[in-house]
Parts: structure tokens; sequence; C-alpha cells
């Protein structure tokens, strides 16, 4: 399941081939695209991504690798078969949309960092001046210090 904060980063394009069934797994269980590009510790989304650029050819190639190297799910023999179906259910007409979270965890600019950097320290700034308006003043601080005792040792008496 895909975390909420990414869900609108994902676009409906690719639901049609991430469902699309491949076949059973060895338990009798449905699998799918998107549970095996998961088992294969594949992130789906990047992946249709990936498929969806490249040439119709190659896409059903890179699929039917991916499809063999699931270990014993049944489909061993058929996944060129499997892989040309579920490429045809690809997004072709340049209409794929590459701001998924491939784009996002790109690596700032040094221009990015340093705005990123100042904006730490603007907000840091902030922070300690709200403290320092919330800690109340100390002893001394904008007070007149209370005048010395008469029977304090450090109290010198003046000489008549």
């Amino acid at each position: 399941m895909t975390h909420p904060a990414l869900a609108v980063l994902i676009e409906p394009e690719f639901d049609e081939f991430l469902c699309a069934p491949i076949g059973d797994d060895r338990n009798g269980t449905g699998l799918s695209v998107l549970s095996a590009l998961a088992r294969l510790n594949v992130n789906p989304w990047e992946e249709a991504t990936s498929l969806a650029l490249m040439p119709r050819e190659a896409a059903v190639v890179r699929l039917a690798a991916l499809i063999d190297t699931l270990p014993n799910e049944g489909t061993i023999g058929i996944s060129a078969t499997i892989a040309t179906d579920l490429v045809a259910l690809l997004p072709r007409d340049n209409s794929v949309n590459v701001r998924s979270s491939v784009r996002l965890f790109v690596p700032a600019g040094q221009g990015q960092t340093l705005l990123m950097a100042l904006s730490a320290l603007a907000i840091m700034t902030l922070i300690v001046f709200a403290i320092s308006a919330v800690i109340p003043d100390g002893p001394g601080i904008h007070e007149n210090p209370s005048p010395p005792r008469a029977n304090d040792a450090t109290t010198v008496m003046p000489r008549r």
C-alpha cells in the first residue's frame, strides 16, 4: 500500500498495468504486477514509469526478465507472452507523468541547498527569540539590586 503522503504524486495511469494478473503463486494466491514487483523489492511505480518510457520491445524484455526472477511462482516459461500482454497495458501516448516519486527524491542542487540552510537558520533564530520571550528574566536583570543587609558579613559600614 502506498503511503498517504505519496498518494498525491502517483497518477492512476498505471493502475491497469499494476493490477493486471500475472498468474498464481505456489500457494494458489493471485499474483499481480504490483505484488510481483514488490516481492522483487522493486518500486512498482518507478518500474512502470521506466517501462512506459522504453521502446515496447525493450520493455517486454525487461518485464520478462523480472518475471523470470520470481522464485517458482508458476509463471516459468510463459514470461515473454505475459510480458507482451502486460506492456500493452502501459500508457504510450507520451502522457506518462514522470513527476511521480522518482523526481521527488532527487538530490537538491547547490542553490536549493543554500536556500534550505538559510531557511533552517531563520527558523532556529525565531525559535531562540520565542524561547527568550517566554523565559522570565533572572535576578538582577531589569531590576534594582536589593540593598545590603546590616548583619551581612560582607557589608562594610562606613566610619564616622
